[in-house]
């Protein structure tokens, strides 16, 4: 007797729904269509399943198949209409549609103001646009930046209504090659503008925009910050400690953030699934004498609803955490109703739900981590925990955590590649002990919270706490210092991401099913990652190219040959850790340029056959005879010419960098209009790349 088994997509129906609706969203992404071919392709779609219902069920059982085609087509069309829909900028109520540069504009603080180098940034809606004696209602966030002045902490808190007369300015990318998308990070966010406001730019009312429950839920937010800090007196330990419960990583410093990514253990502080998985272990510890009859089942299933989705809330609600609560959500609803339902199947669900809600999360890191962690603990949990048995407790204990922190890395070491560039060699070693002592910390803090009210209780447990998560932290410093913790600059593309993806898939069903044909696919996939990996090393020591950076206010530059990189320009660039890997690092990532040295260049240089000259105000002067360049970099505030530059320099291509100030860029860029130059800014038209 053969046992069959259901295929997955029919044991999980709506993983065929989110694998129609993930090709719309990005479909309608990178290739838009008028709204107008959506409506009616999805007239088309829903005539044809109207007609099944006028024809018998042999005919129809025929043409099943197209039935199934209309289902996904519709479900292609909804990402299409979603993705569109929740565009901010496509919707009628959006302010730029309304704002002019006279305008007043009314805005509601989101958010506590966060501290910058050089000014307070907060978060804020636009709330109406007032021009010409009238006010539109409208839509949309802005970033705001104000004055760094201490006494304007009084005036800029959460919900007062803010009224100013200043132009906008579009948030814009810098450019540089390899670069973050910040613009369309903020766009997927709503937000599209930004302003800078000194003290006497904007007036405050003390009007609340915001809604009740925002307003509470701020109020909580703050009221548990307050409560950490005050029994946590560690300024890493307390800034860890909000990270871990609530999210909150604004006061967490920037070198401990990477060293807990450098040693695979970043889960611990971003807000993730398994924060909330702890908490609800502990729900249903805690409830498990309401377990008895349908009705006390009932509420243990709304009173852990009511605190999963309290505590998604008050985190941020991120997609990881989203995904959590959905998921939980599912197997809290079939346990009221005594069912169980397929892990794949409420992993599906959760997706289609919440991409139904924000489609932007597709390009979400963090949301398609938590997904592959989950699957692939789903998958390779139990095979990987089969490998070896113990049978003393501890051993075996241990030997079951590491197996999670093992499958849980099979499918999502390749996002961590493609999107971070780097492989925490020890993950196994941190994640084993961190992720139990995080877990431990974790439910200290929530202990701390409910004994906030007996002041000696709550000072001890603080005590504990404090030094608890300064060993995690001096554990974390610890194995980041060990000289091969971690494998960085490593860039891998698109396509082998996919390749690497195929190749894990086929060695696990081979490995499952014993079907040797897989073991060649998974092989010719390494194999072809490997090729393409192999020409794209021998293109880079090939390569000969100069990049000018648009690093506001700083010129910054890079002779690129081969794997090497010689930087000119403001030294502060290179040793200031953000500046550096913020504007620099990404372009050295994507040309594969990991050796770098500061060279300071005469002002006129030869480099592969191409002559460049560096053009800076202590030189302009030593230019006297005229010389055939292929590319000037005008540096700083030098007593510019145009005419004469022309004489000296020829027609070769012209580039201002960041350091040189707008007005003087705007007056030369009209000189070199009429004398047909070739003018590049860098402020305004991005970084500038030369191949040599």
């Amino acid at each position: 007797m053969h046992l069959t088994y259901a295929p997955i997509w029919k044991e999980a129906p709506f993983i065929r729904l989110v694998a129609a609706l993930i090709p719309g969203i990005l479909l309608q992404w990178y290739c838009p269509l008028p709204l107008t071919i959506i409506y009616i392709a999805a007239g088309l779609c829903l005539a044809i399943l109207a007609a099944f219902g006028f024809t018998n069920a042999y005919t129809a059982y025929q043409h099943n198949w197209l039935r199934a085609v209309c289902i996904m087509m519709l479900t292609a069309l909804l990402g299409m209409w979603l993705i569109h829909h929740k565009n901010i900028t496509h919707q009628s109520a959006w302010f730029g549609h309304h704002y002019t540069s006279k305008a007043v504009v009314i805005a509601s603080i989101k958010e506590a103001p966060v501290e910058k180098a050089r000014s307070f940034k907060v978060l804020a809606d636009v709330y109406a646009i007032a021009a010409d004696s009238k006010m539109v209602r409208t839509r949309g966030d802005i970033i705001l930046y104000f004055q760094k002045d201490s006494s304007l902490l009084q005036r800029i808190r959460f919900g007062n209504t803010i009224f100013f007369n200043k132009a906008l300015q579009p948030i814009q990318n810098a450019g540089n090659p390899g670069a973050f998308d910040y613009q369309r990070y903020c766009l997927f966010q709503g937000i599209t503008h930004q302003v800078y406001l000194s003290a006497d730019e904007f007036t405050v009312s003390g009007r609340q925009l915001q809604s009740r429950f925002a307003y509470w839920l701020h109020e909580a937010q703050q009221h548990t910050l307050s409560l950490l800090q005050q029994h946590i007196r560690g300024k890493d330990e307390a800034a860890v400690a909000e990270a871990l419960l609530i999210g909150y990583r604004e006061n967490l410093d920037r070198e401990m953030m990477q060293q807990y990514a450098d040693t695979g253990v970043i889960h611990v502080i971003a807000i993730s699934g398994m924060h909330l998985a702890m908490i609800y272990g502990m729900l249903i510890m805690v409830l498990k004498p309401l377990q008895k009859n349908l009705l006390t089942r009932w509420l243990r299933g709304l009173l852990i609803l009511a605190v999963l989705w309290s505590f998604t809330l008050l985190s941020g609600a991120g997609p990881s955490i989203l995904r959590s609560a959905v998921m939980f959500s599912f197997i809290v609803a079939g346990e009221s109703f005594t069912r169980r339902v397929s892990v794949y199947h409420t992993l599906a669900a959760s997706a289609f739900f919440l991409l139904c809600s924000n489609p932007f999360f597709v390009w979400d890191a963090g949301f398609q981590l938590s997904y592959a962690a989950v699957l692939s603990i789903v998958i390779f949990n139990r095979p990987i925990t089969n490998w070896w048995y113990c049978r003393y407790k501890i051993p075996y204990a241990t030997w079951q955590m590491a197996a999670v922190t093992l499958s849980a890395q099979l499918l999502t070491t390749p996002l961590s590649l493609y999107h971070f560039h780097q492989l925490p060699n020890l993950f196994l070693f941190t994640n084993l002990l961190v992720v139990p002592l995080s877990g431990l910390i974790l439910y200290g803090e929530i202990l701390l919270c409910a004994v906030s009210g007996m002041p000696t209780v709550a000072q001890w447990l603080g005590f504990v706490l404090e030094h608890l998560l300064r060993y995690m932290n001096s554990f974390i410093i610890y194995m980041n210092s060990l000289p091969f913790s971690v494998t960085d600059n490593i860039r891998v593309t698109y396509l082998q991401t996919l390749l690497l993806y195929a190749s894990i898939i086929t060695i696990a069903v081979w490995l499952m099913k014993n079907k040797k044909q897989l073991l060649f696919s998974a092989l010719g996939c390494l194999l072809t990652f490997t090729s393409i990996r192999g020409i794209d090393l021998v293109l880079q020591y090939r390569q000969s190219r100069l990049v000018v950076y648009n690093v506001a206010s700083y010129s910054a530059i890079d002779l690129i040959q081969g794997g090497s990189c010689y930087f000119v320009g403001d030294t502060a660039v290179e040793q200031n850790d953000f500046l550096r890997n913020f504007h620099l690092a990404p372009a050295r990532l994507l040309y594969r340029a990991n050796r770098h040295t500061v060279y300071q260049p005469p002002p006129v240089i030869e480099w592969k056959g191409k002559r460049i000259i560096f053009l800076q105000p202590a030189i302009g002067s030593l230019l006297t005879a005229p010389v055939q360049a292929d590319l000037v970099i005008v540096s700083g505030n030098p007593e510019l010419n145009m005419e004469q530059l022309q004489q000296l320099v020829g027609d070769g291509q012209l580039v201002f960098d960041s350091s040189c100030p707008a007005w003087k860029i705007r007056k030369w860029k009209n000189e070199c209009d009429g004398l047909h130059l070739r003018p590049h800014s860098v402020a305004e038209d991005g970084a500038f790349v030369f191949k040599l």
